[in-house]
């Protein structure tokens, strides 16, 4: 059976998608099922959509399959988001998610064939960190619920965050290069001292080879080797505020900043996952 999904979240993305309300631009393209403006993977709804929005597990829908020449193919990849609420486990842990969108889920893990994945540990499964799903879908339970049965443990991640940090900080990695902190861009004034060679925790490689260039103010993170700051005081604010804790999970967001999630390699249904966290 192929669908589409068409229910309204119960909040709307920050594009006005599943906003009655919104008043449009003439001249702007609408925010549709299967197109959003935001650049930011993980605020756009179509590559991070809300539960509402993702197929269910029997029933593929638009916009990430379609029917081509009379098979159901994958079309685009996503990922399911949320910040963990609760976590209790009665025969498999649960993990309880608030998605950015204000809808409660519940994930229940089914990792008997990835008792210790590499991706995450059970450990940080805390209310306040969050969760992220590659390829989450809609599960019916027995006791009547709908939630995740998650069994890929490669696929899911725990970030030590809240939402709205990774959000945040996956934006600036998205966004043309600037300071992670203040924003400051490769082609502002400059305005803020080097780091000082001393400084331990940033590295002293510059993105740009120029000596005139702002972009040589631009250091790296030397344990991520992603985040980029404009200052030692940037620097230390921007590490006290979470990202000591989300600096080890960087490289994942990384991945998924280079993923297309517009095409895919998988052409059917059943040919399994293209994608992993562990690779």
């Amino acid at each position: 059976m192929f669908g589409r999904t068409t229910s309204i979240s119960i909040k709307p993305c920050s594009c006005g998608f599943g906003d009655a309300n919104l008043n449009t631009t003439p001249g702007d393209r609408p925010a549709t099922i299967d197109y959003c403006p935001n650049i930011n993977k993980l605020d756009n709804h179509v590559d991070c959509p809300s539960f509402d929005g993702i197929c269910h597990e029997n029933e593929p829908c638009e916009p990430y399959w379609r029917l081509i020449r009379g098979g159901i193919k994958q079309i685009r990849r996503w990922c399911l988001m949320g910040e963990i609420e609760n976590v209790y486990c009665i025969t498999r842990p649960v993990l309880v998610i608030r998605t950015r969108f204000d809808e409660k889920v519940k994930i229940h893990l089914y990792l008997e064939q990835s008792n210790t994945p590499v991706t995450f540990s059970l450990n940080d499964a805390i209310k306040g960190h969050t969760v992220l799903i590659m390829y989450a879908e809609k599960h019916d339970f027995l006791e009547g619920s709908t939630g995740i049965k998650q069994e890929e443990g490669d696929l899911l991640v725990i970030f030590k965050c809240p939402m709205e940090t990774l959000i945040k900080t996956f934006g600036s990695m998205m966004a043309p290069q600037a300071c992670f902190q203040c924003g400051a861009k490769t082609t502002d004034q400059i305005q803020n001292l080097p780091l000082e060679d001393k400084e331990h925790s940033v590295s002293s490689d510059s993105s740009s080879s120029s000596s005139m260039s702002v972009n040589r103010l631009l250091k790296k993170c030397s344990k991520c080797r992603i985040a980029l700051y404009c200052n030692e005081v940037c620097q230390i604010q921007h590490w006290k505020d979470n990202r000591k804790k989300l600096c080890s999970s960087m490289k994942y967001l990384q991945m998924l900043r280079e993923l297309d999630f517009t095409t895919t390699t998988v052409i059917s249904e059943k040919a399994g996952q293209p994608f992993s966290f562990a690779t």
